[in-house]
């Protein structure tokens, strides 16, 4: 029997071991009495595949439901990819259980009928999001049709190699922007960058999200909050970092050249980058081959000793069942398993687990394979005190008024501002009138 097989037993017995003897609270029913009584087939579409930790996850769950056969389909979590997904979901008869993956995608499915209420089935077995999952703000209308079971950890990821030749010595356990950007003019020589950020333009304003916490596009009356001086500091000092400074790898090339962060940092254009999802990619060595080892430092925060809301856990991906489920009862089993047990396996797709029964001591070896695979490749120590911040304060979001909107219009303007062809008074004034009519125009 293998090291997954037996962590997974472990924890079944612990749940079951709960179930019988009862704790501060009734334990959720995450397993059917009996489970070999369900039958039927489950279409589970993901952005993952097989490879990427879901082949092992319903292996897993087969353990406990033998009769129940999951098909995986991958789709591209992408503009092109979720009309694709949406196109299916219409039509019917194609999706069972779907893995949404940001606010706007699983909100837009939920107002477009295409998911069912989960509410009187959490009910009936006992569970409680907030409890179980650490937050209900993805509710609509009041009505629950997602478990919020997926999460991004943020972090920076730094070639060692590049690290050490700097003379920059231990890791940081905390460090401001000031601190990351003098570290990246250290690692920066010949065409190496220093440092970059992740490929999506928002994540220049990210920052913004590591103090506010929640909410951060809107304000207190329920406005675009991009007039906060705070969008101002982050959006220039990554400006002075990339186009003056020239430390940083061009935002505008991700999009030129149609490449993603890991690319950078795996061939070692870069030193170092902030990435969420760097551990599918180091794991793959046959693709991605590199001859040092990554180390792991926390997102940095605009001040010292600041509240950093992106240090732990923010919730990305959403489980819902569609309102055309062949087996309803098939799917609930499915995607309740997968919500809780089953959720580890989102790591070796670079993604983390939210439930918070997860044991997450044995997921390095589930995406290396060993420690000693590992080891080869990653700084073991700070890989699991990073990116495994399960503890960490995480931001969240909850508001829908134009939320898709602001995202496209912001990205839209920053681009050009990156292009020079705005100034960073022209941009944040487009920014604040364009977004600012969005909200309204969607209440």
């Amino acid at each position: 029997m293998n090291n997954r097989k037996i962590r997974f037993i472990g924890v079944l017995a612990l749940m079951v071991a709960l179930l019988v003897c009862g704790s501060a609270f009734a334990a959720p029913k995450i397993v059917e009495d009996d489970p070999a009584s369900i039958s039927g087939t489950v279409r589970f579409w993901t952005a993952f595949n097989a490879k990427q930790g879901m082949g092992d996850m319903v292996a897993a769950f087969n353990e406990v439901y033998p009769n129940i056969e999951v098909t995986i389909t991958q789709y591209s979590n992408t503009g092109d990819g979720n009309i694709g997904v949406d196109t299916a979901l219409m039509a019917g008869g194609q999706i069972d259980v779907i893995q949404n993956f940001g606010f706007t995608n699983q909100s837009r499915r939920a107002a477009a009928g295409l998911l069912i209420p989960l509410d009187d089935l959490l009910a009936k077995d006992g569970f409680d999001l907030v409890r179980e999952w650490g937050s209900d703000a993805y509710k609509y209308n009041g009505v629950t049709y997602s478990i919020p079971m997926g999460g991004l950890s943020y972090y920076v990821a730094i070639n060692l190699d590049a690290w050490n030749e700097a003379g920059l010595g231990e890791l940081p356990t905390a460090w401001t922007w000031d601190e990351y950007f003098e570290a990246c003019r250290k690692m920066t020589k010949g065409s190496r960058y220093g440092g970059t950020d992740y490929h999506t333009i928002m994540y220049a304003v990210y920052p913004v999200y590591q103090v506010l916490g929640q909410d951060a596009l809107y304000n207190e009356e329920g406005l675009s909050n991009v007039d906060n001086p705070l969008f101002r500091k982050a959006i220039e000092q990554k400006f002075k970092a990339e186009v003056e400074e020239e430390i940083w790898f061009p935002l505008t090339r991700y999009r030129s050249e149609s490449i993603q962060t890991q690319i950078p940092l795996m061939d070692g254009t870069v030193a170092s980058g902030i990435i969420c999802n760097l551990t599918r990619f180091i794991r793959d060595t046959e693709t991605y081959p590199i001859d040092w080892k990554f180390g792991f430092a926390p997102y940095p925060t605009m001040e010292p000793g600041q509240d950093n809301y992106l240090a732990g856990v923010p919730i990305y991906s959403h489980l819902a069942i569609t309102r055309t489920a062949e087996n309803q009862e098939a799917a609930w089993a499915f995607a309740k398993w997968f919500a809780t047990h089953g959720a580890v396996y989102l790591t070796a797709a670079g993604h983390m687990p939210t439930w918070r029964g997860t044991d997450i001591s044995g997921a390095t070896e589930l995406i290396f394979g060993s420690i000693e695979n590992a080891e080869k490749l990653i700084d073991v120590e700070s890989f699991e005190r990073v990116v495994f911040n399960m503890d960490g304060l995480a931001y969240t979001e909850t508001i829908l008024d134009g939320y898709s909107e602001i995202h496209s219009i912001m990205q839209e303007v920053l681009l050009r501002y990156y292009n020079q062809e705005l100034t960073l008074d022209e941009a944040l004034e487009e920014m604040k009138e364009r977004c600012d009519e969005a909200i309204l125009d969607a209440r």
